[in-house]
This record gives C-alpha cells, sequence and structure tokens, in this order.
C-alpha cells in the first residue's frame, strides 16, 4: 500500500502566496458587532499594522468622502443574497488615494460576510494606457480620413473603419476577398501582386490604385499597409490605411487655381498616343465626357477631372501652371521634380 506523502506546505502558506503574487487579501465581518478580521495581505494593501483591531466604522473612514456611500451600500445588497464588487479609492496622507476593489461573497451566514480586497491601481493604468493608445489611434484615423483595416495572418478582418462609407461594402463582404471588387479591373493585378510580396517577405508597401465609390466612380486613392510584430520580430498582424489621395489632388487644383483645360486633354492624348477611348478608360470615365470637353469645355465635375488628371499621372504627364500659361510636362521613371 503507496505511503501518504507527507504535506510540508500548510495552507496558511498557499494562502501568503496567492495574497503576494495577486496583490489580494482575504476578510470577514461580523454584521452584528461590525468587527472585522483579516489576513496578512488584508492589512497590507490597507496600510495597516498586521492584526490590528479592526472595524466597517473605521474602514469607511479611510476611504474618499466620495466612495464611503458606494462602501455602506454593500451591505444591504449582500443580505438579499447576492455577491458584490466595488472600487473605491483609499487615502492615505503619505502618498496618493489609491484604487481598491472589495468583493463580497454570497453570505451563508445572516450575520457574517466574507471577501476580499484587491489592489486595483495596476489594473486602472493598466485600461487608462490601453484606453489612450486606442483614443490615439482614433484621433489618428479620424484625422487621416478614408479607411482603416487590420486583419490576422489568416486573412480575417477584425477592424474595419470607413470601408463601408466610402465604397459600400460592409466587412462581411471584406472577409470573402469580395473588397477586391472594389477595386479597378486593371489595378487587381498589381495589388495581388503586391498582397504577395508582403506575405512573403513580411515588409511594409503602399500601391496607388482606383477604388469604386459606392456613388459608382472610380476615384485614386493610397494603400499602405505594415505588419505588427511580435517581439521576435515575426509578423501578428497586418494593419493598413487608405489615403483618399483624390481629395488632396483636387484641393490642390482649388488652391493652385490649376484646371484641365481641353487643349491640355488633346495633347496629353497626343503624347500618350491614346485614343478617346483609351483616354476614358483609364480614367474610369466615358468616352462621350472626354469627347465632349475636347470640343466644347463643357464644365466637369471635380471628381472626373481628378481620374483624368490621376489616369494622366500614373503614365509620367503631370499639369503645370504658371501666372502665364499651362501645359504638360513628362516625368521620366525615377526622376524626381
Amino acid at each position: 500500500m503507496p505511503q501518504k506523502q507527507p504535506n510540508f506546505v500548510s495552507s496558511r502558506h498557499y494562502v501568503d502566496v496567492a495574497e503576494r503574487f495577486l496583490d489580494v487579501g482575504f476578510w470577514n465581518a461580523d454584521l452584528t458587532t461590525g468587527e472585522v478580521h483579516g489576513t496578512d495581505g488584508f492589512f497590507r494593501i490597507l496600510g495597516l499594522p498586521r492584526g490590528e483591531t479592526f472595524n466597517l466604522h473605521q474602514w469607511a473612514a479611510l476611504l474618499h468622502p466620495e466612495d464611503r456611500e458606494d462602501f455602506r451600500s454593500i451591505y444591504p445588497v449582500v443580505t438579499m443574497g447576492v455577491s458584490i464588487s466595488r472600487e473605491v479609492r483609499l487615502v492615505d496622507r503619505q502618498r496618493p488615494p489609491r484604487w481598491i476593489r472589495i468583493a463580497v461573497e454570497e453570505p451563508t451566514a445572516a450575520d457574517r460576510i466574507v471577501g476580499l480586497v484587491q489592489d486595483s491601481a495596476a489594473e486602472r493604468e493598466a485600461r487608462a494606457v490601453l484606453y489612450r493608445e486606442r483614443a490615439r489611434l482614433n484621433a489618428f484615423i479620424d484625422m487621416a480620413g478614408g479607411v482603416f483595416w487590420a486583419r490576422d495572418l489568416n486573412g480575417v478582418v477584425g477592424d474595419l473603419r470607413g470601408w463601408e462609407r466610402i465604397t459600400g461594402q460592409d466587412q462581411a463582404q471584406c472577409g470573402t476577398e469580395d473588397w477586391m471588387k472594389a477595386i479597378h479591373p486593371d489595378d487587381r493585378a498589381r495589388v495581388e501582386a503586391l498582397r504577395a510580396a508582403c506575405e512573403q517577405d513580411a515588409l511594409a508597401r503602399d500601391i496607388s490604385y482606383r477604388l469604386l465609390y459606392a456613388d459608382g466612380q472610380y476615384r485614386q486613392v493610397l494603400a499602405r499597409t505594415t505588419p505588427v510584430r511580435h517581439e521576435n520580430g515575426t509578423p501578428m498582424e497586418w494593419i493598413g490605411l487608405i489615403e483618399e489621395t483624390w481629395r488632396r489632388d483636387t484641393a490642390n487644383l482649388e488652391s493652385e487655381g490649376t484646371a484641365l483645360r481641353p487643349q491640355q486633354l488633346r495633347a496629353a492624348r497626343v503624347m500618350l498616343g491614346w485614343s478617346a477611348e483609351e483616354l476614358a478608360e483609364q480614367a474610369g470615365v466615358s468616352t462621350a465626357t472626354i469627347r465632349r470637353y475636347e470640343t466644347t469645355g463643357e464644365h466637369m465635375k471635380d471628381a472626373t477631372v481628378t481620374a483624368i488628371v490621376a489616369a494622366l499621372g500614373r503614365h509620367g504627364l503631370v499639369l503645370t501652371s504658371s501666372a502665364t500659361a499651362m501645359g504638360l510636362k513628362l516625368r521620366l521613371p525615377g526622376a524626381h521634380d
């Protein structure tokens, strides 16, 4: 018959270890006399000498005046036969107020309650840091505009903001790869190639492409993506921003007094060797719009002008203007302004 192993560690030792590692203390109180008995961890958290005679009235006096009513509300709730938890502040002249959590178990006797206290300062600080980081991200997204997204390594999109507003697609559609349908057909191969490259070497990248808006118009955007890494450098997820560069381009055109003239449009087609149909396809507009503007100079919507200018820019043609003239400039690959 196997011999029973001797118990070299008392249950009190286990309680001491738990109290130190979890920063908690246990206590019980007599509701008739108000007397409170606690463990070493209880007195340590409250900042009192170990084993000091203590009662509920003295405990309330240690709390911030605004929290004392919360503390007193524990007793009538517990007597209804339910567990309860409250967060209150300890006031200590030696240091700033500290937050503690007081939890009371459903009573098993009419005149006695059992509970624990926990120093919740570190937890509250961690929550505050998390909230601040989240608030910073939200502020940055609002400032940048456009779209923010985050997806795991399996391709599941866990956070998506701004996409439905711009494209009309909801998050469920993005999870089934339908988001690719919102990218101009001529740009999809480049986007797919960039995504494959990112998955292969886990490096940040950006790409410009045309995105289909909810109003049926394609507009130029700039997408940036970067991995979020573990401590060892391996990716844990990917995040990205989609910037509506067409808005900035339109604003620049308006602020600089630059407009697309019919002469520039005709010259651009000649320089690129494009027909009206080819330019319309590249810009995502109708051929009739191109022909009508070249012959009559009829006003075009800002979004249409932006789409045409963006299409020319992708092939190296840039609008130029001065106080006396307007023209086109051919930007060679690798050249800088």
